[in-house]
């Protein structure tokens, strides 16, 4: 029977009155790794033989940064108390370990003796750079002397030249030498860290245990770390209008714990760890009247609406699961409950803690979709095609960023968004060029006309859609006409081609179908009017 215990990082104040133990040193391995989007929980296990009575046990290959409220430790034995617990990263420099075996004692010796050469080393260097500076001084001194003749001058120059040229080769050898012993120390201070087990990384878990007796004891150590985060990232693919998309989710995954995953099992979690794991409490809701001078209108105003953005990001990003669903991929497993969606690797990865981006494939998905074609001429003259999945919360699908190949062909980015009002889900798979549209004023029926107090502009054009394709098609045609948000200015529609309205939003939408070499006319027209003295730039 496995017992588990959740930590409190403290002392717990258990007296103890002998513990002359050495402390027993021992490594975590990181068996799996739960990422979260703000971090991510280790699972740990580690072996360690106790003795009878008080031991201190120090658990390296720890991460950094980590939640030390988090710690969870279970045991395979009974009879263990754990009387306290500590995370440290500077363990070694407050507990030195036993330096009186004689191979450390020999190592220690030789570091003493290469410190002492190290020292009479610099000390010579010094002085050699202290005689340079002094024989440039009294070189400079003696020539310009008036007793200088040229016989003197000569002598003093090669004097000069072979005293320097002496003094700088020393300096050379002696710096040498320094780097030299500079190099045996690094060596042997290396030594006496392997010899006490010292890792490279010094942050290790500190656990104080008593032991009724002399057994062997696993150990499961569980934290979060921070430093860790991934975000989705999807390709999207289809080979022909009649076959389903494949919806490929990946995770780039970031990680900087100061450890690297090596044949790890790794489950990517759609949420964030909770820090704060307390329900809210609501409390009496008073309103604060006062004049509308003293409050800073705007400023509350873009506080709320930054507010409003936070919370439609945190309700929207992901979807909502239904409860205690489960779909398998290939090597992947889908985890659905009610808090949150996991994605279970099967397959161990190696991730490096080097805080660059990892790309792990997550889930494969063939979603059945809808094709259309879909021109806006008012905006751009080419046709897309579009891919609509219906009802696309039934997949689990995230917001992210995608890209696209259609047909063999990477034909852009996109971003999936799945937090809008429309019961399908758009992606564009690029556009097509043998669709054309065109877009023809009629001159005949355009024109302004000033009135006694008003005066009035008619627009009128065609829009011309062209079906240059082998096969025929569907498009969806969108246009505006502008909408007033004045009482003075009035807008009428005098022809729309028999389209389907959105009044409040001004657009007009039409549903074609083509053969090929088969075009279309629409015709629009509408007139505003509005008082003479009126000037409406956009129009």
């Amino acid at each position: 029977m496995k017992r588990k215990f959740l930590i409190a990082t403290a002392f717990l104040g258990i007296q103890i009155i002998a513990f002359a133990q050495k402390p027993i040193f021992t490594k975590a391995e990181i068996t799996a790794a739960n990422i979260y989007r703000n971090s991510v929980e280790l699972q740990n296990s580690a072996s360690v033989s106790l003795p009878e009575g008080v031991s201190e046990v120090v658990i390296e290959n720890i991460a950094t940064n980590i939640e030390e409220s988090s710690l969870q430790i279970g045991m395979n034995q009974n009879n263990i108390s754990i009387l306290s617990t500590q995370f440290s990263k500077d363990y070694y420099s407050y507990n030195q370990t036993d330096i009186s075996s004689p191979e450390l004692k020999s190592v220690n010796d030789s570091i003493k003796a290469i410190e002492s050469v190290l020292t009479k080393l610099k000390i010579a260097l010094d002085a050699q750079n202290k005689t340079v500076e002094l024989l440039d001084k009294n070189q400079t001194l003696l020539v310009g002397s008036s007793a200088s003749n040229v016989s003197q001058l000569t002598q003093l120059t090669d004097f000069y030249t072979q005293k320097r040229i002496a003094i700088q080769n020393e300096i050379v050898a002696i710096n040498q030498q320094i780097e030299e012993n500079q190099n045996k120390l690094k060596r042997l201070s290396n030594s006496v860290n392997t010899n006490r087990n010292i890792p490279n990384k010094n942050n290790v878990l500190v656990l104080k245990l008593l032991s009724k007796s002399a057994t062997k004891l696993k150990l499961e150590i569980n934290y979060i770390a921070n430093n860790v985060s991934w975000e989705p990232f999807y390709e999207i693919s289809g080979t022909k209008i009649s076959e389903p998309l494949e919806f490929i989710l990946k995770a780039k995954v970031i990680q900087n714990t100061g450890l690297n995953w090596k044949g790890v099992k790794l489950s990517i979690i759609n949420g964030f760890s909770n820090k704060n794991n307390t329900a809210p409490v609501l409390y009496p809701w008073f309103l604060q009247a006062r004049d509308r001078d003293d409050y800073a209108y705007d400023g509350g105003y873009k506080m709320e609406k930054q507010k409003a953005r936070e919370n439609d990001y945190m309700s929207n990003t992901f979807p909502s699961a239904a409860p205690d669903e489960d779909k398998s991929f290939q090597e992947f497993t889908i985890n659905a409950n009610a808090l949150n969606v996991s994605y279970d690797i099967n397959i161990p990865y190696d991730i490096l803690s080097n805080n660059r981006e990892h790309y792990i494939n997550i889930s494969s998905q063939k979603i059945p979709a809808e094709y259309v074609f879909f021109a806006a001429p008012n905006t751009v003259r080419e046709a897309y095609l579009l891919a609509k999945v219906e009802d696309f919360s039934q997949y689990g699908i995230l917001s992210a960023p995608a890209n696209v190949i259609f047909e063999n062909m990477f034909v852009g980015t996109t971003y999936i968004n799945i937090n809008q009002t429309e019961n399908y889900l758009p992606i564009t798979l690029g556009s097509d060029r043998r669709i054309s549209i065109k877009r023809e004023d009629i001159q005949e029926k355009s024109g302004e006309k000033l009135l006694s107090a008003f005066q009035e502009k008619t627009v009128t054009y065609d829009l011309i859609v062209k079906n240059n394709k082998k096969e025929t098609i569907n498009i969806e045609v969108k246009d505006r006409i502008p909408l007033s948000n004045n009482e003075a200015v009035s807008v009428e529609v005098l022809e729309d081609s028999k389209a389907t309205t959105d009044v409040e939003k001004g657009i007009l939408q039409w549903e074609l179908k083509l053969s090929p070499a088969e075009s279309k006319k629409i015709r629009v027209s509408y007139k505003v009017r509005y008082p003479k003295d009126f000037v409406i730039d956009n129009l």
